[in-house]
């Protein structure tokens, strides 16, 4: 047997918000194969998102087994197995299903929690400044605070709560175990104080017993640390061997930046952001101290790297804002498909070949449909539109998609100065996730950032990243930055086309004129809202 066959492999599972992906990596970062399968995402109602724990493990164990069938023997030679998965928060019971339609996972865009996380603002708690100023309802704390005052019995019978990616772990090795990437990103947690969880806030909450739930109250792991072996029922399930270590795991934004960080990243850090771009966007900045940043989560420290800080900001809804123009608007299919994303995008750039900066020039957005993650941190505000008519054809329908794309890279350079503001100095950003498969938007991005766009060869970005984390875990390499200097893939820079500079420029400074006016808006309507609750009282 050659040296090649024999070399070990490292698995990757990446959970996203609507499908499972396997990936087999070698140590040197090269993607051997690839599988996946989809699992549903249900909506009991309207801002509530949920799925069934069942659902999205047979999807994990499914597209494991399809990526192991592409190449036989591949189970015997995997070293580690490590789990990335979306901010979605899965809750034990050991009895009925706690959630609406028989679910046991609340997605990260359920945003049931809204009047709940402007109550925790409300306190003024020094935590807020490690999450932008303002909690966000796509965290975890206004989430469980609303189970607790509307779920029949409360949080009763809710005998653990983890972030799925430990979940994934915990169901592979039997082993209850948190990742320090979910708790300092989205719980109460801060991993640099001496006591991280912030008791005073939970029990004016009257979440005073919540880290007592499961392993929560416990260390927290490193990722990249080992958080158990496969055990026998995850073999099964698997079809790996019984023994392989499993890394602890990430969320699937922070597998995504470290995919296409690239190698020497250690000396770059300030100067690169990293911008993960699927059903939303995340921007993931690392540096070496500490820095308070209004209206971007974080700074969490040993969220990825340890004794580092991360930064995430974000966009709630990017990706699936383009899907919802194609299934709603009157003039396009009607179904969010990737073929139907291709021909939009297609039909955009060849009307943009002939018509160049006049296309949908009346047309602006502040892309803000499920509140702003950043820069402003506000999960109650909504978007702001101009330019539409009674129009509703085909034309119509391709003017919404570009305005929508359009205003996805404007408010992503928005984000990006805001930070350059707050001590970072962005040459750089490199692209991750699904918005590379679509040629309009990297487009966008090429020329509407205000800084360089990074594209990475890795055919799997957000895998590769996990499959890092399972590579430091196997002890192949020594811990994560000597992964990316031995894993990543090689990077190149797409130059910007210079006559879109001026149009892009005029288009952004409309943008956060819009911004401005929009949050001008939102202020007089929370004063009316605020007298007539007054009135009432």
């Amino acid at each position: 047997m050659s040296s090649t066959v024999s070399r070990p492999l490292v698995l990757a599972v990446d959970v996203g918000t609507l499908s499972a992906r396997a990936g087999l990596f070698d140590s040197a970062g090269g993607l051997v194969a690839v599988a996946a399968e989809g699992f549903e995402l249900r909506r009991p109602a309207e801002h509530r998102a949920v799925y069934r724990m069942a659902d999205i493990w047979g999807a994990v164990c499914a597209a494991v087994a399809a990526c192991l069938a592409k190449m036989p023997g591949a189970a015997e030679r995997v070293a580690a197995l490590a789990f990335d998965a979306t901010s979605s928060l899965y809750l034990e019971t050991g009895g009925p299903a706690p959630l609406e339609d028989g679910a046991d996972v609340v997605c990260w865009m359920d945003h049931r929690g809204e009047a709940e996380a402007a109550e925790i603002d409300a306190t003024a708690h020094r935590f807020l400044a490690f999450v932008g100023g303002s909690i966000s309802p796509e965290m975890h704390l206004p989430k469980l605070l609303w189970l607790k005052r509307n779920r029949p019995g409360g949080l009763a019978g809710i005998t653990a709560a983890r972030d799925l990616c430990d979940e994934l772990a915990f169901r592979a090795t039997g082993v209850d175990r948190h990742s320090v990437c979910g708790l300092a990103c989205k719980w109460p947690y801060l991993p640099a104080e001496a006591e991280p969880w912030c008791h005073d806030l939970l029990a004016g909450l009257g979440l005073a017993d919540l880290d007592g739930l499961g392993a929560l109250s416990q260390r927290p792991g490193l990722v990249g640390d080992v958080h158990g072996r496969v055990s026998a029922a995850g073999a099964a399930a698997l079809g790996l061997p019984t023994g392989i270590p499993v890394a602890v795991g990430l969320i699937d934004a922070e597998a995504g930046a470290v995919g296409v960080l690239g190698r020497g990243f250690r000396d770059r850090m300030n100067r690169v952001l990293p911008m993960i771009g699927g059903t939303s966007t995340n921007y993931m900045p690392f540096a070496t101290e500490a820095r308070l940043v209004p209206g971007v989560w974080g700074p969490f420290r040993d969220a990825v790297f340890p004794g580092h800080w991360m930064h995430e900001g974000g966009q709630s809804l990017s990706g699936a804002a383009l899907d919802a123009v194609l299934r709603h608007h009157p003039g396009g299919p009607r179904q969010a498909s990737s073929d139907n994303h291709a021909r939009a995008a297609a039909a955009i750039l060849a009307i943009l070949e002939e018509e160049g900066p006049a296309f949908a020039a009346r047309r602006h957005i502040v892309p803000d449909w499920l509140g702003n993650r950043s820069p402003l941190g506000d999960g109650r505000v909504r978007a702001l539109a101009t330019g539409i008519g009674e129009e509703t054809g085909e034309r119509a329908f391709l003017e919404s998609y570009y305005a929508t794309a359009r205003a996805l890279a404007l408010q992503s350079r928005h984000v990006a100065e805001h930070l350059n503001g707050h001590g970072f100095a962005f040459e750089a950003v490199t692209l991750s996730g699904g918005h590379l498969r679509n040629p309009l938007l990297v487009r966008l991005y090429r020329d509407a950032l205000g800084a360089d766009l990074v594209l990475s060869d890795a055919p799997e970005p957000v895998l590769l990243g996990t499959a890092m984390v399972a590579a430091v875990a196997a002890g192949l390499h020594g811990d994560l930055f000597a992964a990316l200097d031995a894993m990543a893939a090689d990077q190149r820079t797409v130059p910007a086309d210079p006559a879109w500079k001026a149009p892009h420029e005029t288009a952004y400074r409309t943008y956060l004129k819009l911004f401005s006016v929009r949050n001008e808006v939102e202020a007089a309507a929370r004063a009316l809202e605020a007298g007539a609750a007054a009135h009432r009282s």
